[in-house]
């Protein structure tokens, strides 16, 4: 009984010690809570509160059904949905600069997340070191590439910049000498000494002169557009790093945030964009390569001065469908015209119509042989998607609009197509799907038959022998 006493005057010293730090005192009958007090045997007290139901509320327990939000209406969930579409698009549009710095970012951590895996998982690098050391890897070949063609155009730009000066200098002699020449067509006389073209091609001199003067001057706001270029770089690489140090997260994270029915949709377009873009990017960089190496041997073996740095833009400039081959034809036909001499003996121009050509030819077989062969039908594009996929591109995006057209015009026929099946009812992952096939197993044919082909040749000249252990 005497244990059973003390037990009792000890547990109730601890609960008035439990109560009193609490915020609760008692005292005389009361207990005390906050700012009011009121005597647990009797009514509540009301001096400190306009009703004893107030009281009432702040010590009845909380039902934790009371605590859940109430769910929305269908048109409430409908406003509230497109107000956030349109939210994000004036965002979007704000913000434009912005995103598209991010979208490259994520594109070079695309391209360089496999290098960082394969250090993580080979080397035992941190994530972190992994992705660092692909990111200076990365910096150091674009700043190699940047420093080599631009030492080459820019001898280039000035020698062309003095040729050109020199045109406008002789351009008005030239004209007078042009305007006392007659030619002969057919039955039709042309006669450049008359009034109109007289004052025509006086009026174009006037104009050409001072443009062509000044062309040297031009270079000082590329200097200006390079500072700007380079500033943007710099913040690519951040989100960059900070994409490819978590990339493996995001796939997941997007998948979170998907509900549940869903769920498999994003699957089978996350695999299916996947495939576009690595078959794209696979096919690409095997025609830079190609190309570059043919151009550049082809500039050797013509003369063209720099021909390593005409390779390399020639297999730059393959990433831009259509318009990519022309930019490289132009800049090589520019080279050879300011170039002072030759080893043909040919004049500027003739030697610049002779580099022109070569450029033509090696793309017309890499059209007609390469491209069929190397990039299969990775896209399945239409030549006129792509066509006006490029337009839309340099429209938005510029020149990296024009490079990324043809993979942004298959992953939007991509989402057209599930969003086409998903109207009529017809589940996507079991429509008909113009598989996006990569290069690597045209390439991987073409390494089987030439195999097959060397194994059925005769080992020096005769019949194979028959190794003599085997019989």
């Amino acid at each position: 009984m005497r244990f059973a006493a003390s037990e009792a005057r000890v547990s109730g010293n601890l609960a008035g010690r439990s109560r009193r730090q609490a915020g609760w005192g008692d005292g005389g009958g009361f207990v005390a809570f906050g700012g009011f007090r009121y005597n647990p045997g009797k009514a509540f007290a009301t001096s400190d509160f306009a009703s004893s139901r107030e009281i009432w509320r702040m010590t009845e327990p909380i039902d934790p059904k009371r605590l859940e939000s109430p769910p929305w209406q269908q048109g409430t969930r409908l406003v509230a949905g497109v107000l956030i579409i349109l939210m994000g698009i004036v965002v979007l549009y704000l913000l434009r600069g912005l995103v598209a710095m991010f979208l490259i970012g994520l594109l070079i951590a695309y391209i360089l997340h496999p290098f960082a895996s394969w250090l993580e998982r080979r080397a035992r690098f941190p994530r972190w070191a992994a992705s660092l050391l692909v990111l200076i890897a990365f910096l150091a070949l674009v700043a190699g590439l940047a420093t080599g063609v631009g030492f080459a155009l820019s001898q280039r730009i000035i020698a062309l910049g003095a040729f050109l000066g020199d045109i406008a200098t002789q351009l008005p002699e030239q004209i007078r000498e042009l305007l006392g020449v007659e030619f002969m067509i057919g039955p039709w006389r042309i006669d450049f000494g008359g009034e109109q073209f007289s004052q025509l091609l006086s009026d174009l001199a006037s104009s050409l002169s001072p443009v062509l003067s000044q062309a040297g001057s031009f270079l000082g706001s590329l200097a200006i557009a390079a500072a700007n270029v380079v500033g943007r770089f710099v913040i690519v690489l951040i989100i960059s790093f900070y994409l490819l140090l978590d990339f493996r997260r995001l796939r997941p994270a997007l998948f979170d945030l998907i509900p549940g029915p869903y769920q498999a949709d994003y699957e089978y377009l996350v695999r299916e964009g996947d495939r576009i873009w690595r078959a794209f990017l696979r096919g690409q960089l095997l025609l830079g390569l190609i190309v570059g190496a043919v151009v550049g041997l082809s500039m050797t073996v013509v003369g063209l001065e720099f021909p390593l740095v005409m390779g390399v833009i020639a297999g730059l400039m393959e990433m831009i469908p259509m318009f990519g081959p022309v930019i490289s034809t132009a800049i090589g036909g520019l080279v050879a015209l300011a170039q002072s001499s030759n080893i043909w003996g040919m004049s500027p121009l003739g030697f610049a119509l002779l580099v022109c050509g070569i450029f033509v030819m090696i793309q017309q077989i890499e059209n007609a042989y390469l491209v069929p062969r190397v990039m299969g039908e990775s896209l399945n594009l239409h030549p006129l998607a792509v066509f006006l996929g490029l337009l839309a591109g340099g429209t938005l995006g510029g020149v990296i609009g024009m490079l990324l057209a043809a993979p942004v015009v298959a992953t939007l026929r991509l989402l057209l197509g599930y969003l086409y099946y998903k109207v009529i009812d017809v589940q996507p992952q079991a429509a008909p799907v113009m598989e996006a096939r990569a290069p690597r197993r045209r390439m991987d044919a073409l390494a089987r038959r030439l195999r097959a082909w060397r194994e059925s040749l005769p080992l020096g000249g005769g019949a194979p022998e028959k190794d003599e252990g085997s019989e």
